[in-house]
Order: C-alpha cells, then sequence, then structure tokens
C-alpha cells in the first residue's frame, strides 16, 4: 500500500482557488488554508503536483505536527519523525523559522534545538546553509505553540520553468500569467491576445495551457535527491504527462509597441518550445479581422510609462477591445480602480495579488 503524505501547495495569497481548481482537474481534493491548499496524496501525487501545477510556488511534504512548549520537548518529539528519508549527509539544510505567540519564540533557538533532533535521530549532523535553492530546505512553523514542520520537495520556486532566459522590463511572474488565463476560462480555441506582451510569458503560458505541456518538464526538483525518490515511477509520472501533450488549435498573439520586447518574447518561446504556436508583432493595438477573442494582459503601470502615458494607455486599450471585437472575454491586472475605468469595458475585480511587491487587480469582464 502506497504511503499517504500529508501535502500543501504554497500560493500567492489571492490564487488559492484557482489552484484548488487546479487540483480538482487532478482528481485531489484539497482545502484552503493560509498560505496555500492542503491535500493528501501518495508519492506519485507528489510528482503529478510539481509536474503539473501552474499556480503553485512549492509543494511542501508536511513532516511532522505536534505542540510543545520547552526545548527538551521540542528535541525529543523532533527526533520521532523519518528525517532519513529527506536529508542526506552530503547535502545542507537550510532552515526557515517563524514563531507566533508560542512559548517557543527565538527563532535561532528553535533551528539548533531542530538540528539536535534530527542529528538524534540520524545519528549525523547534516550541514546547513543559508543559500538560496541549495540543499533541503525544511520550514519550521510555531504558532500558538503549535509546530507545524514542513520539507520543500519542489526545490527552487515553480514558476521558475526554465524557458525564460531573458526578461523585459517588470515581467509578471509564470504563476501569475497561468493564473490569469485559467481565472479567465479560456476554452483553448478561440484567439487569444496579448497587446501589452512584454516578455511574451502570458502568450507562453497560454501556449504551455492549450497544448497541456507539462510547466515543470524542463526543470529538476528537490525530491529527486530523497532516499524514497522512485525513478521508475517518476519516469512513470513524465511519460503519463508527455502522452497528454496534444496540438494547440488555438491562435495565440503577442504584442508589444518595443521591439525589444518582441525580439526577447521570441527567444523565450523558442526556449519553452511554444514558438510554432505563437505570433508576436512589435505593434500596438493593430487593427485585425478576428472578431471573437479572449483578451489577456499585464498593462503597464508605472515602470514603463509615465502617469499621463498610462492613462492613454488604459483608454487606448479599451477603444481597440470595443471597436475591433464583436465578442470578447478580457482579463487585465491593474493597481487601480480608475485605470480600469478608463477602458469603459465591464470588468469586475475577482481576486487581488502581489506582483513585483505591487497590490494588483485582476479584472474580468466580457463584451457585447
Amino acid at each position: 500500500m502506497s504511503t499517504v503524505f500529508r501535502l500543501f501547495a504554497v500560493v500567492p495569497p489571492g490564487l488559492e482557488k484557482i489552484t484548488l481548481k487546479e487540483l480538482s482537474q487532478l482528481g485531489i481534493q484539497g482545502k484552503i488554508e493560509k498560505g496555500g491548499v492542503e491535500f493528501k496524496g501518495t508519492l506519485r501525487d507528489l510528482y503529478k503536483t510539481n509536474l503539473l501545477l501552474r499556480t503553485a510556488n512549492r509543494i511542501l511534504v508536511r513532516v511532522a505536527i505536534f505542540r510543545a512548549t520547552s526545548f527538551p520537548e521540542f528535541v525529543e518529539k523532533v527526533s520521532r519523525y523519518p528525517w532519513e528519508i529527506y536529508v542526506r549527509p552530503d547535502l545542507p539544510v537550510k532552515l526557515r523559522v517563524t514563531s507566533r505567540k508560542s512559548k517557543l519564540y527565538h527563532t535561532k533557538a528553535i533551528a539548533e534545538r531542530f538540528i539536535l533532533g534530527i542529528t538524534k535521530r540520524l545519528k549525523f549532523e547534516p550541514l546547513t546553509t543559508d543559500e538560496e535553492d541549495v540543499g533541503e530546505s525544511i520550514i519550521i512553523r510555531a504558532e500558538k505553540d503549535k509546530l507545524v514542520i514542513s520539507v520543500n520537495s519542489s526545490g527552487a520556486m515553480l514558476h521558475k520553468r526554465g524557458y525564460r532566459k531573458e526578461v523585459f522590463e517588470a515581467p509578471l511572474r509564470e504563476t501569475f500569467a497561468a493564473a490569469m488565463i485559467i481565472a479567465s476560462e479560456w476554452d483553448g480555441s478561440t484567439p487569444l491576445i496579448d497587446p501589452f506582451c512584454g516578455s511574451g510569458t502570458i502568450p507562453i503560458e497560454a501556449a504551455l495551457i492549450c497544448t497541456n505541456t507539462p510547466p515543470g518538464l524542463n526543470r529538476t526538483f528537490a525530491f529527486e535527491k530523497w532516499k524514497i525518490h522512485d525513478p521508475k515511477l517518476w519516469e512513470e509520472a513524465k511519460n503519463e504527462a508527455l502522452s497528454n501533450i496534444r496540438r494547440c488549435p488555438a491562435k495565440i498573439f503577442g504584442y508589444d509597441k518595443d521591439k525589444e520586447a518582441i525580439a526577447i518574447s521570441k527567444k523565450n518561446a523558442l526556449n519553452a518550445g511554444m514558438d510554432k504556436y505563437i505570433i508576436f508583432k512589435n505593434t500596438s493595438f493593430p487593427r485585425t479581422d478576428i472578431y471573437k477573442a479572449w483578451i489577456v494582459s499585464n498593462p503597464p503601470y508605472g515602470i514603463r510609462l509615465s502617469s499621463g502615458n498610462i492613462e492613454e494607455a488604459y483608454k487606448s486599450f479599451g477603444k481597440w477591445v470595443r471597436q475591433n471585437f464583436k465578442e470578447a472575454k478580457i482579463a487585465i491586472l491593474s493597481p487601480l480602480k480608475k485605470h480600469i475605468d478608463l477602458t469603459e469595458l465591464p470588468l469586475q475585480k475577482i481576486t487581488s495579488f502581489s506582483n513585483g511587491g505591487i497590490r494588483v487587480g485582476l479584472y474580468i469582464g466580457s463584451i457585447p
């Protein structure tokens, strides 16, 4: 019988419902909690979620959950768990500790006692590091004397798909681009257009979704170094995902007025293997004979344009949509409702999240 793990998809605040929908489509029941979505799954499910989820940041294994009010109690309870599954003598451990309203409040002391506890179990003292994406990442959270200790199965954050070698100004994270497309309920056959494509992230993520290409296909994961890693099962999971890749019947367009942005977009699409599905053009709001489209975009808001030019960009965007399309589903990001109002399009905010340190709303609507 397969071991069932307590798993947790770390999700940017505001995207939890979208990730929950993704899990449901994979046949996995989840529950929204603070910081993400909790679910139970086998090793195969761990592989599938790392490989296939488009909107999660990381997949954690919740190894230990217990209460402790003293360090001797903490060390003893830590030593009960099978850390040998995740920690190796040759791989350093990076600890991230937080504490809130707990008797064990000193985070450095918690980290030191955790190392004592796992050393007691492992019979060797693991190496430690402060470097990002190096070795095994373990997260310790103390809240009201309840300790939750998790191991990061993903390694580097899942938005790092491996295709974006170059970026244009203020790039949109891949997970956010995918979330916009999923939230817009794109049908995968109607043309999709991004008139402010920047580094090409939205068109590329659209092509990955349309072709059912796994977003984690071209990267490595922390779980590949675990003692319980099953290379055969991992190959089966990847081969199953590969067998579900299909041709994309939809036309996907990326427009930008900046030549450098288009050059970068083309390179990134080529890296992703999606270049044959996307038409990039160095233009702003071109006339089109497409009467029905999904328009998904992240318009500039401060870095690429001055305040006056931003307002003009939103006005021009709204005018272009109204004049060129009989039917359109629109999904755009903006930090300011007043800019959305300038489009004169029937858009409603469905959620908000932080993009590059700026709080933005995701607005969705349709015409007619």
